[in-house]
Formats: structure tokens, sequence, C-alpha cells
């Protein structure tokens, strides 16, 4: 009876929930060029509260993403997590303008695939349009992962695109998922997945269709090592770190690059420029380094940690992470 006495606010409630669950994320921004080397030499600390969230023991935090929720005005971050028993999600809004502390909202487990040991660690990740895509390794034995794509477009109830799944095995560290990269080109989407510290990254493309389209699927189509890479052109040095995460960018030009971000043993925390030729028959030639960004990150955070791309509009960011959340939980942001 209250709906029909009241029916402006029945409206409006309707359409509210309609545009959570469709409308926060939906698009994605035009990067028309791409370079890290504008980025500001003091990061922003972006502190948050659990809310009452209490994250399953163990593990630290290993990737980190971040979107415009244009419908509510809030920024929404996304960070994966490991643990002794599982591997996790926890999503954080901030105030449109982050002028204040956030609060997490929730926290989702990714599950895994029946097997013992368990797919308990969530490594780096990426945000496509409405998918985040996320590895799921075993990290005992280091033999099998997954690659999962996850429809957060309700940050409160992620679905997972079973249909996209990519399932790997094989000796041990070789077919890990440590770091997962997603981008969008005009044709497709092409998603990167590094190993054990990153010494081989493979690359799957999809067969053109739509993301949440169930005919869409992903095939391998190169793999680049470490150990063969050609680093004859390589600027501006040709080191190669254990990257704990990795992200992928498509320029409205058709150029793809990947990004890398690792601490080193001497403490810098860098962000190294790859540009990817997909087409190179040589695959020692898959990646050339362009850039190498060293950044200052405060409160414990580190790219050992989390790190990730935040790409607002046609201005790329960096994102990063303490190690733990216990609090003060803070992240970082450079733009």
């Amino acid at each position: 009876m209250r709906v029909f006495r009241r029916p402006a606010i029945y409206l409006l409630t309707a359409s509210m929930v309609l545009a959570e669950l469709v409308g926060p994320l939906a698009g994605e921004d035009k990067i028309q060029s791409f370079s890290l080397a504008d980025l500001p030499a003091a990061a922003q600390p972006l502190k948050f509260d659990l809310n009452g969230i209490a994250p399953p023991a163990g593990g630290h935090l290993q990737g980190i993403q971040m979107r415009f929720d244009s419908v509510t005005g809030r920024h929404l971050a996304f960070l994966s997590h490991d643990s002794l028993t599982v591997a996790f999600l926890l999503v954080v809004e901030f105030p449109g303008d982050l002028s204040q502390p956030g609060r997490a909202i929730h926290l989702h487990v990714f599950p895994s695939d029946g097997q013992s040991p368990p797919l308990r660690h969530a490594g780096g990740i990426q945000l496509c349009e409405n998918v985040l895509a996320v590895g799921v390794e075993d990290n005992q034995q280091k033999t099998r992962s997954q690659v999962q794509f996850w429809d957060v477009s309700n940050p409160l109830a992620p679905r997972q695109r079973e249909h996209l799944a990519i399932h790997r095995s094989g000796n041990p560290e070789d077919q890990t998922a440590g770091g997962v990269a997603l981008a969008r080109r005009k044709g497709d989407h092409v998603a990167a997945v590094a190993n054990w510290d990153s010494r081989a990254i493979d690359f799957y493309v999809s067969n053109g269709k739509p993301l949440d389209d169930r005919a869409c699927r992903f095939a391998m189509i190169a793999r680049w090592t470490a150990a063969a890479a050609d680093k004859s052109d390589w600027q501006p040095d040709s080191r190669c770190e254990p990257y704990q995460a990795v992200n992928l960018v498509a320029t409205s030009d058709g150029v793809l690059r990947l990004v890398g971000f690792a601490s080193t043993p001497s403490g810098q925390d860098v962000a190294d420029v790859f540009a990817v030729d997909l087409d190179q028959r040589d695959t020692g030639r898959l990646l050339r380094k362009q850039a190498r960004k060293i950044v200052t990150l405060t409160a414990g955070n580190h790219f050992r940690y989390a790190g990730g791309l935040w790409l607002d509009g046609n201005r790329p960011g960096v994102l990063s992470s303490q190690r733990n959340l216990a609090p003060p939980a803070t992240l970082n942001l450079l733009r």
C-alpha cells in the first residue's frame, strides 16, 4: 500500500537500484596518449576505515584499482588480498573529491577450484570497463592458477563471468598468475598474465565478442620471458624487475603498453613502461622498455604490496598500498 501512496519515492528508489546494478562503472575513457613522466613527486594519502569488516588472517595486499562512480559521485577502490585460507577482494568507497577518509563497504571471497592446496593467493589486478580481471593461484605447490573475470557493476555483489576464465597448470611457478592485466582494443580485448616473479608474461587475445557474451573466449597467442628478452634498445636501462603487478594500456592510436610495478632491492618503487608488439615473431622483442618512473610513497606503501594504474580520463594515475589492512589503512595516489 505504501508504494501506491508514495509513487515518486518508489520510482526514485527503483532507478537508483538500476543505476547501482548497471551504471556506476560503465564505459571506458579513450586514452589518446600515455606517459607517467608528469606524475607529481608527492603522493596523496587516502585513508580508510574497515567499517567493521574483519579480513581473513594472513597474507598481504596484492593489487589495487580505482574508478569514479558517476552515478553516486564516489570513488571505488578495489583491493585484492591473499590469506591463509582464501583469496579475496575488499571494496572501499571514497567521497568524490577524495578530501575525506573512505570506508570499506564489501569483502568478496574469490572461489577456488575444489582442489588442495586451495587457490588462496589473489595477485595484481586490472579493471577494464565493468570487468575486474584477477589471478588466483596455489601459492604452496605453485602448480595451478585461474584468471577470473568479475563484473563489478554492483560493487556489493560481484558476478563472475565464468565463460571467460583461463585455467592454467604446469610445472611449479611456471603457470601461476601473480599479476593479471586486461585492456580493450578496437576489436577485441587483451589479457596479460605474469607468472612467479614475472619471469614470463603470457598474452591472451579474445575472439572479439563482448566480454558479457557467453561465446567470448580468450586464447593464448604469445609468451615473453625475461631470460630470453632482447634488451638491446631498452630505455633508459635494461633492468627487468620481479613485478608485483602488471597493467595494460591500449591508446586510441592502437598502441599497446604494459606497465610493471615493483620495489627494487635497493628500496626504490618503480613503474616500468613497455611497448607491446603482439605481431612480433621474435618473442624476445614482444616487450620493449620505453621508460622508468621512480616514485616516492608514504605511510608504509610500496609496490611490492599493491600497485596499479588509474586511467582517470586521459590522465593516468598510480596507486599503491601498505602491506596489511591494519589501521590506519592508507593508500597512496599519484596523479
